[in-house]
């Protein structure tokens, strides 16, 4: 019987580890306000329809004014569920309502959701919207390409070699999460034509890493 041995695979000489990034501030420039609506009654159905009477009200205005990427309107949750007494009878049923207002003018988004009749702000997020993260992205990624290029030449040099062969490459993004901005408000009724919120978007980094692995020749 022919004796097998296992292959040993030998790590290639001269290999040399390298990192370079390239990172960017952004400013947010999408906001997503959550307006909500609370109501209570003795009968659930009766509590149901008056929410689905305000989110009507609310959607008919906000819907005429939707435009793809700038101006968005999403329905959120909706929900009933019975109030109980302190002997653990059902003495009434409570509900409520969401409606998700988003875009790209914060001013003119906080504004509008502030006077949408017959809801209030309950909820606030600033974030960087997808194209001026991808457009971001991709300028960084070239920048940190170039970068660990620059560091494999230079390494080569320093070391006495003419130049190198990439060996293994990894490229990867630290993407931005959005911005949370609480908002405490009454929630039993809402402020007709309420002054718009106050907001400061900030900012969020963004960062592109290229990491890997060059032989120098």
């Amino acid at each position: 019987m022919t004796p097998v041995y296992a292959q040993v695979q030998t790590p290639p000489a001269r290999l040399v580890h390298l990192n370079a990034q390239a990172e960017q501030r952004l400013p947010h420039d999408w906001v997503a306000v959550t307006l909500a609506v609370r109501h209570q009654g003795d009968e659930a159905a009766a509590v149901q329809a008056h929410l689905q009477r305000v989110l009507q009200r609310a959607l008919e205005p906000l819907r005429a004014r939707q435009r793809p990427g700038e101006l968005e309107v999403a329905s959120g949750a909706v929900q009933v569920q019975p109030r109980y007494g302190r002997e653990g009878q059902i003495v009434g049923w409570q509900g409520s309502a969401e409606l998700l207002v988003q875009g790209r003018n914060v001013g003119a988004i906080t504004a509008l959701a502030a006077q949408t009749p017959g809801m209030v702000v309950a909820g606030l997020q600033t974030s960087v919207s997808r194209e001026a993260a991808r457009a971001a992205e991709a300028d960084l990624r070239a920048q940190a390409i170039a970068a660990f290029r620059q560091q494999a030449q230079d390494v080569a040099a320093a070391f006495g070699f003419r130049g190198y062969v990439l060996h293994e490459v990894h490229v990867g993004a630290q993407r931005p999460e959005p911005g949370p901005i609480p908002v405490m408000r009454g929630m039993a009724a809402a402020v007709e034509a309420a002054p718009a919120l106050p907001v400061a978007p900030g900012h969020t980094w963004l960062q592109v890493t290229v990491s890997g692995a060059v032989q120098l020749q």
